[in-house]
């Protein structure tokens, strides 16, 4: 009997045993379950970070702090137009086909070194370059088709050349032009204003008040309709409250207003300006904007992946609306292949913008084409082919594009190509010799010897002799 009961026993044991184990499992799988928003937060970094193709190829993070701290630097860009049409310059839009600007820059912060060169081309021939140069204190204008030598002007003696004999100094005077007494300083200083840098700290908080508002919310695919291209394993719905894009809104708006007051000095008086009403009547333009608005709600489909693959949202008011879709369809990678439309009906006329690009990882080749459209036809048309080269992750690359094309139907249409670079590998920057004026300290006898001086390059250049032979220039 006792045998019987011990039995019984250790059985109710064993099940309570197997039982707290699955309670236990159980809790421990809901626990560690990730959100709606988790989920999407992840889905999104894995789409537009993880597997980023130019992010992946150029590492444009690491470039980019490298750019933005002191790592010596050289960029520069170049274009040349292949074809222009404009109705506005009739047939002397043809003469300027082959016409071309390049501009070289070099930064080297840590030495207190830069230099930028623009050079104008035509038919692939150089015919004009400027160039500016900091070398500590001191800068350094060139142009070796007009100087025989550079210009330069001298940071550490600015005030005491501005209030010299100079014929500069002279003509500041002369006009009433007040100098600071600490203007070398000043020049420094002009953006660093306490208000500016207030309302930066309200945009940021703004920012992060709006990302904590947002909320995520997981729909019944059966009851959202997705195009036919588009295969989701989760759709989420994405709330943005009304008040927190608006409070973002209004914090840009204060700061560019910041901005604005430091460079006018606008916020000298107590009284209201004019800047202020426009100020007060924007921030009131957004709040009814937003209320009219309301919360904005996008729709999000994840693939099984985990990608991000469809974002649609539509906004309507009566029979006024505002649709948005942007589609990540790439077969190796979401974002070789992106489409985003945007499609606005107000007042009985419909606005559409369309934009696509696609990305080719085998050939680093980057194709971009955009068109808007007004009732279904087409107004203007962008489009951009490209390709990456000179490729060190993280340290430089070049873009070299077949053509840019812009047209505005009608009325204009221009093609260029070109190339732009970034590298963080070099910064060549060599000082030019003694400059052989200092601007700020030149009377009117240098001034005439510094006349003279282009005046006979330009004669010695055929180009420029003829150019300003026929716009009767007096040279």
């Amino acid at each position: 009997m006792n045998q019987t009961r011990n039995t019984k026993s250790r059985k109710a044991s064993h099940l309570i045993a197997v039982l707290t184990v699955f309670t236990m499992l159980f809790c421990l799988a809901g626990c560690g379950k990730k959100t709606p928003r988790e989920t999407l937060e992840e889905a999104y970094e894995k789409t537009f970070t993880e597997n980023n193709p130019t992010e992946n190829l150029l590492g444009l993070s690491e470039l980019n702090t490298k750019l933005t701290g002191s790592k010596a630097h050289s960029t520069g860009f170049s274009f040349t137009i292949q074809e222009l049409s404009c109705e506005e310059l009739g047939e002397y839009a043809a003469f300027l086909s082959g016409l071309g600007l390049s501009v070289d820059s070099a930064s080297d912060l840590l030495n207190r070194k830069s230099a930028a060169t623009l050079d104008i081309t035509y038919g692939g021939t150089t015919y004009l370059t400027l160039g500016g140069q900091i070398q500590d204190s001191e800068i350094y204008l060139t142009s070796p088709q007009l100087l025989d030598n550079s210009i330069s002007v001298n940071l550490s003696t600015l005030e005491e050349d501005l209030n010299s004999d100079s014929l500069i100094a002279q003509l500041i005077r002369a006009y009433g032009i007040a100098v600071p007494e600490n203007l070398s300083a000043d020049l420094f200083s002009t953006f660093a204003s306490t208000t500016a840098l207030t309302n930066l700290g309200k945009l940021t908080s703004a920012c992060e008040d709006l990302n904590d508002a947002i909320l995520v919310e997981t729909l019944d695919k059966k009851e959202v309709s997705l195009p036919a291209n588009i295969s989701s394993k989760t759709v989420y719905s994405v709330t943005i409250p009304e008040y927190a894009y608006a409070a973002v809104l209004n914090a840009l708006i204060d700061l560019s207003a910041d901005y604005s007051s430091t460079l006018s000095d606008s916020s000298a008086s107590d009284d209201l300006t004019q800047e202020d009403y426009d100020l007060l009547n924007t921030k009131l333009a957004i709040q009814q904007l937003a209320e009219t608005i309301g919360d904005l709600v996008l729709t999000v489909s994840v693939t099984k992946d985990g990608t991000i693959n469809y974002v649609a949202s539509t906004i309507a008011q009566g029979s006024d609306s505002i649709s948005f879709t942007a589609t990540f369809t790439g077969e190796t990678n979401p974002l070789d292949e992106i489409a985003v439309n945007l499609n606005v009906v107000a007042q009985g006329t419909t606005l559409g913008i369309a934009y696509e690009q696609f990305f080719d990882s085998q050939d680093n080749e980057i194709a971009i084409f955009m068109n808007a459209t007004a009732d279904g036809t087409t107004v203007c048309t962008f489009g951009c082919v490209g390709q990456y080269s000179d490729i060190e992750k993280g340290k430089k690359y070049a873009f070299d594009y077949d053509y840019i094309e812009f047209e505005i139907k009608d009325l204009l249409f221009i093609s260029l190509s070109g190339d732009f670079y970034v590298d963080t590998t070099k910064c060549n920057i060599t000082a030019p010799g003694e400059a052989k004026y200092n601007l700020l300290r030149m009377d009117a006898t240098d001034f005439s010897e510094l006349y003279e001086e282009v005046e006979r390059n330009l004669q010695e250049n055929p180009i420029f002799s003829t150019l300003f032979g026929a716009l009767d220039f007096g040279m």
